[in-house]
């Protein structure tokens, strides 16, 4: 069996290494990373010869002499970050109550003036070479560079802030800002941020506030691994940049005063970001825009952050049992007048076999689904609290028998949608649904389904149900009715409304010929007296009837 490589004066070669690894800056670490692959993908011969300054003689010993020194070098550079990360975690340099202390900000007062610099450069911590930082005042694209010059930048500074900054694009791929841990540029004109910060970056804190900036590259920020702060407040963007969620850290994030994001875009930026979790600063001065879509036009309508938020959290309050689940989305833009806009939520419950009604909807549910289920009653709709907001029930394909739990019910006055198609309702009081009927403007705006129920039918059905079903429900032609193998649209009175005979059915023909008689006889006493009077004579009945004593009256 071969024997293990042995490597001669391992300690101290290699303890030389580990000693310098502090002051070894990253560049070079790469540096010799890639001449380790680049050594090991060549003979043996050809090292030995081109890399004994190393005082490798061996293949085998080189290989384990650099594995060595790789292992140790990149323990530095992992000791190295940590350090920078703690640094950076317990250094406190905010003086203005923002996001972090890590963030660098510097108010208007203390810009330079008269040392012919736009940059001064402020000692944080004596006793940290790191701890440098840059406050600069109105600056532009064309003196940057060279008013950043004077103060020694990039040269151990960790922190830098720029006030009133004109910049018509802010390029961040540059290695200028490759060594910061805190960079603001607030109070100015920037039009676009573009590029991507290098790899390795420790920026924590980003501050592009109050800067009227229009657009952030989508791609800016991904390499910054240990960012944990985020300032965009007071600037005109729509869309927010993606961000590395590598690591599960917290993250601050800044955008009040931006109202031109849209609340889509930041419903899923929060649900983007894998383990970390986000707050807020200043969540109740921050509003997001919602489009309201007319017949006509557009507009936009500012809803709370903490709407967007909620809905973030949705699922937790959605519905659920041992063995069943609902699900909830975001329905639209709710606008009441006199409230603030809110995201109103759609719960769908349908076809998990549940028999009765869910205890407990999320807020701000206007609609709910629970179709192809076991259901038999309505109370819920009536007695529980959580059901004040619903505006559209479906509950096809049920057990429900009767619609008489509604009845004075907070439901009846706002509801837009009622479906109870393919349930067992069998009678149908049509004054439960027939509430605010003197509005006909609220009874167009309401929609009724109740097809493929089978209703009880008789002369009532089919005298006034049929014309109120016509008038009132959506699908009124798809009714039934149980005991008479029709729809009740089609139904006919005369079939319905058959009673048995009896005396009373020919009242109305014995008082039409009582009348006809009355008005005969009337007829012929007029007739005669006018003969009387212009002939003189009596009818002749009158003629041969006897002289009674009281004749005498008429005679003259």
């Amino acid at each position: 069996m071969r024997a293990m490589c042995a490597i001669p004066r391992p300690v101290e070669q290699i303890s030389v290494y580990c000693q310098l690894r502090p002051f070894l800056s990253v560049s070079y670490l790469h540096y010799l990373h890639a001449k380790y692959a680049q050594y090991q993908s060549r003979s043996d011969s050809n090292i030995s010869s081109e890399y004994n300054n190393f005082s490798i003689v061996k293949p085998c010993k080189m290989k384990m002499q650099w594995f060595a020194i790789m292992m140790c070098l990149y323990a530095g550079v992992a000791s190295a970050r940590t350090e920078e990360d703690q640094q950076a975690s317990s250094t406190s340099i905010s003086e203005t109550g923002g996001l972090l202390e890590q963030c660098f900000y510097r108010p208007a007062s203390e810009c330079p003036e008269g040392t012919g610099c736009s940059c001064k450069k402020i000692v944080l911590a004596h006793n940290d070479p790191e701890g440098n930082a840059v406050l600069c005042c109105n600056l532009d694209g064309q003196n940057l560079k060279t008013e950043l010059s004077c103060t020694g930048f990039p040269s151990n500074i960790s922190y830098i802030h720029i006030r009133n900054a004109t910049l018509d694009v802010f390029n961040v791929s540059e290695i200028r800002w490759r060594r910061l841990k805190s960079l603001a540029i607030t109070d100015g004109r920037i039009n676009k941020v573009k590029g991507q910060f290098l790899m390795m970056t420790p920026t924590v804190c980003l501050n592009l506030s109050n800067n009227a900036l229009m657009e952030v590259e989508n791609k800016s920020l991904t390499r910054l691994a240990h960012l944990t702060a985020l300032d965009l407040s007071y600037n005109n963007l729509t869309h927010l940049p993606a961000l590395n969620t590598i690591n599960g850290r917290e993250f601050w994030l800044d955008i009040s005063g931006t109202n031109t994001l849209w609340c889509h875009d930041i419903y899923q930026y929060i649900n983007k970001t894998g383990d970390k979790q986000i707050y807020f600063n200043r969540e109740n001065e921050t509003v997001c825009s919602a489009s309201k879509t007319w017949h006509w036009f557009n507009t936009t309508e500012q809803v709370p952050l903490k709407q967007v938020r909620y809905l973030s959290l949705l699922q937790t309050e959605c519905p659920k049992g041992d063995t069943w689940q609902c699900q909830c989305n975001f329905r639209r833009l709710d606008i009441v007048e006199g409230k603030p806009p809110t995201l109103a939520v759609n719960v769908d419950c349908s076809a998990i076999q549940i028999t009765e009604l869910p205890e407990k909807l999320p807020r701000n549910t206007i609609a709910l689904n629970v179709s192809y289920n076991n259901i038999t009653a309505l109370d819920d709709l009536s007695t529980n609290p959580w059901y004040e907001d619903i505006r559209e029930f479906y509950a096809d394909y049920n057990n429900i028998s009767s619609i008489n739990k509604l009845e004075g019910s907070k439901f009846l006055d706002n509801y837009a949608l009622l479906s109870l198609r393919y349930n067992k309702i069998k009678s149908l009081p049509t004054y439960i649904l027939s509430l605010n009927a003197h509005d006909k403007s609220i009874i167009s705006s309401r929609l009724v389904k109740l097809g493929g129920n089978e209703l009880h039918c008789d002369c009532n059905t089919a005298k006034y149900l049929k014309v109120w079903l016509q008038t009132r429900i959506l699908d009124s032609d798809e009714v039934l009715c149980e005991n008479v193998k029709e729809k009740v649209v089609d139904l006919e009175p005369s079939k319905m409304c058959v009673y048995p005979g009896d005396w009373t059915d020919y009242i109305y023909y014995i008082i039409a010929t009582e009348v006809i008689l009355l008005i005969s006889l009337i007829a012929k006493v007029s007739y005669d007296y006018w003969v009387f009077k212009t002939a003189g004579y009596l009818p002749w009945p009158a003629n041969k009837m006897p002289k009674l004593p009281c004749d005498w009256l008429c005679e003259t």
